[in-house]
């Protein structure tokens, strides 16, 4: 699995806050908003927004953001944490895509891995978390790229993962 990123440059409103909500890197720009919208249509929330919004930013902040509708502002979405960070307008498609190029030049199994580790932590306790972790530092280091990421380390010098 790629790691998904989402620049939003503008209203992120119920399926587009739904999208922004699933990303792995959550970028906006300064003028961008977010508003849940739902039941100001008279529908109820989708696209894993009722899934992934009360993990984010809890399930009291989640009641108000799907009942009221609130607009958020950029900023407001950063300091809730729907918001990996925000940018000036015009730099939004610059930082979006330096990001995807630093990722792309990372391993790909392991970035796969951190995505699963995350989303395996809500549901597993302590113990089978550590063991989950285990599994998958062994199966990391025994790719090509984990022999490849600890070679570089000891060598001093920066991994190709390429």
């Amino acid at each position: 699995q790629a790691a998904l990123i989402v620049a939003v440059n503008g209203v992120a409103a119920g399926a587009g806050f739904s999208i922004a909500l699933v990303g792995d890197i959550v970028l906006a720009s300064k003028s961008a908003s977010f508003t849940m919208a739902y039941t100001r249509a008279g529908l109820c929330p989708d696209g894993s927004s009722s899934y992934f919004l009360p993990r984010l930013v809890g399930l009291r902040r989640a009641q108000e953001l799907m009942l009221t509708n609130r607009t958020l502002s950029a900023a407001e979405a950063c300091e809730l944490g729907l918001v990996t960070r925000v940018v000036a307008d015009d730099d939004l498609q610059a930082e979006a895509d330096k990001v995807a190029s630093e990722l792309a030049q990372g391993a790909r199994l392991s970035t796969a891995y951190v995505k699963k580790l995350l989303l395996a932590s809500a549901g597993n306790d302590l113990e089978t978390q550590m063991e989950l972790e285990g599994q998958l530092v062994a199966q990391c280091a025994a790719s090509p790229d984990g022999r490849e990421g600890i070679q570089a380390f000891v060598e001093k010098r920066k991994p190709d993962f390429n």
